[in-house]
């Protein structure tokens, strides 16, 4: 099946580097303009925006824009430079987040509150925001990344794997929500990069691939063409939650 995302405009926030350039780079692919954000990753970030521009058809337009996700200052000004550059969005992608090795003897409530603002509170306020315009135009679609650890706990990890829980039920209640115009739907993705970005020293290669019964790591480009089909696929799909995982989850 070809995905054609022709005339939209989609949002990636954390765009800059890992899955969201993935993602980012494949909606350019398929066709649609493409703004994404990033925080600290000015550097990565203007590569990304060079590579996109490189890929282009030369009628897509592409943006990148620094913005903490988690406030709503920044959210709602996010959305009108969308609307000024690009003539506003019709997609967005929820990936921007932060994943911290929080043992809970040590963890603090500074921890806990890191992970809720940038995984969950950020997700909520671009949904609200963008959401608004999606139904005001009769016409949207939202990706949200949660993970596996969403579904099942990770030890080491609580307030991470509670934020992106909170994820799930945010994407299966906005597509309650949202509905009829807006579709809402989310990946979870298994271990995706590769050992040495992993930030559990346990976690090594050898020790992580006897977990996921399809035997290696998945790649971004898995993740980024799953989201690509979620957002430009079947519309009749909404409220789902998608492991890309390998099966990972079912051991």
């Amino acid at each position: 099946m070809t995905i054609s995302l022709a005339g939209e405009v989609v949002v990636v926030t954390g765009g800059a580097v890992r899955l969201g350039r993935a993602i980012a780079l494949e909606c350019a692919r398929a066709g649609a303009s493409v703004a994404f954000t990033y925080n600290q990753s000015a550097a990565q970030a203007a590569r990304t925006l060079s590579d996109l521009q490189a890929t282009g058809n030369g009628e897509q337009r592409f943006a990148s824009f620094q913005a903490d996700v988690s406030q709503s200052a920044d959210v709602k000004a996010l959305v009108s430079a969308v609307q000024n550059d690009l003539g506003g969005a019709t997609m967005l992608v929820n990936n921007a987040a932060i994943f911290r090795r929080t043992p809970f003897a040590t963890m603090t409530e500074a921890d806990f509150d890191d992970h809720i603002a940038a995984n969950l509170k950020g997700p909520y306020l671009l949904c609200k925001y963008f959401g608004d315009v999606f139904l005001a135009q009769e016409h949207g679609s939202i990706l949200n990344i949660a993970d596996i650890y969403a579904l099942r706990p990770l030890k080491n990890y609580v307030p991470y794997c509670l934020s992106k829980a909170g994820v799930v039920m945010l994407t299966q209640t906005l597509a309650l929500a949202l509905s009829p115009h807006v579709r809402v739907n989310a990946i979870c993705p298994g271990t995706i990069l590769t050992p040495s970005e992993i930030q559990d020293e346990d976690d090594a290669e050898a020790q992580l691939l006897p977990k996921i019964p399809l035997g290696r790591l998945g790649t971004p480009q898995e993740i980024a063409q799953t989201a690509a089909f979620l957002l430009g696929g079947p519309q009749f799909i909404s409220g789902a939650v998608v492991p890309v995982d390998g099966a990972q989850r079912l051991r």
